[in-house]
């Protein structure tokens, strides 16, 4: 059995996102206690047109800063770890990410989901959707780390746990 993990992660704001650090973690995680090999993948989404050939997804170099930068942490962390930047056409971002699983015999694929909504995603819809749909190996959505609201403590059971 493989014992590498593809980790796909985006250059969104931040350094890097939330939802890129939450991801990077929790595969750090994974390897750790598995003894696991980290492939750090972002893929730059290019558009054709009229003007030519056209990077989308983020601004040059930011994608490869943010692989470097997952990279260095996790490698300091003693876990094994490697970068590779890839290129797909606009809209086609989980099935490259698919490919590279394949083509490192990857045992899961992890990413960090930066959804806010649990709304749909309309037009091309979400890679994390995608990549459920489509994959033939396991796939893990990290959620991005908000510090969660604390409930507040309601009437009765405040009443019931003090010790007045």
């Amino acid at each position: 059995m493989s014992t590498n993990i593809l980790l796909a992660v985006d250059a969104t704001s931040g350094d890097p996102a939330r939802h890129v650090s939450a991801a990077a973690a929790m595969t750090g995680e994974l390897a750790r206690d598995t003894g696991g090999h980290v492939i750090v993948v972002h893929i730059h989404e290019f558009a054709t047109g009229r003007f030519g050939r056209i990077q989308v997804d983020c601004g040059e170099g930011e994608g490869e800063g943010v692989v470097k930068s997952i990279v260095s942490g996790l490698q300091s962390a003693g876990v094994s770890a490697e970068g590779e930047i890839r290129e797909t056409h606009v809209g086609h971002i989980a099935a490259t990410i698919l490919k590279a699983a394949n083509e490192h015999d990857a045992r899961l694929l992890v990413l960090g989901s930066s959804s806010r909504t649990d709304l749909p995603r309309f037009l091309l819809g979400s890679v994390a959707s995608r990549l459920l749909h489509m994959a033939t190996r396991p796939v893990l959505i990290v959620p991005r780390t908000d510090a969660p609201a604390e409930p507040a403590e309601s009437p009765a059971v405040a009443a019931t746990t003090r010790t007045d």
